[in-house]
């Protein structure tokens, strides 16, 4: 469920602004959190630029571990079968992008922070539980 509230919200968030603003466009620029539509051709932070078959690569990868471990997945924890979700959700819609596209349309500004989208929110945000969910198992284990 969570695969597929990542992966939709992001899809609509991504076509309402590529639909709505010119490339470069910014809304709000004085709040805190603000949207500047970019296009991004690299990785987290426009590291790694036009390398698109390393990210769909690393996409691809991410689904067949989660299938793999769909069994065990079930085990888990509501909040750590969220996280996959979330994983799996935003690097599949940013890829989509990164094949249909060449990029990937990133709007979310933070002060001091690049400009992002919810597919990389779901990625990090899944990452963090995933990465707690070891830490709170080593320590059950140690």
């Amino acid at each position: 469920m969570a695969a597929v509230a990542v992966f939709l919200l992001d899809r609509l968030t991504k076509y309402w602004v590529s639909h709505s603003l010119t490339l470069g466009q910014e809304l709000w620029p004085a709040a805190p959190v603000h949207i500047h539509y970019i296009e991004n051709t690299g990785a987290a932070f426009s590291i790694l630029p036009n390398v698109d078959w390393l990210f769909l690569l690393v996409a691809a990868v991410v689904v067949v571990v989660a299938l793999w471990y769909w069994r065990r997945l079930s085990l888990e924890a509501w909040w750590v079968q969220a996280a996959v979700g979330m994983v799996v959700g935003g690097a599949v819609s940013n890829a989509i992008d990164r094949f249909t596209q060449g990029y990937v349309v990133d709007f979310i500004q933070l002060p001091h922070w690049p400009v992002f989208n919810v597919a990389d929110s779901g990625i990090t945000v899944g990452m963090v539980l995933i990465v707690l969910r070891f830490l709170i198992q080593g320590r059950r284990d140690g």
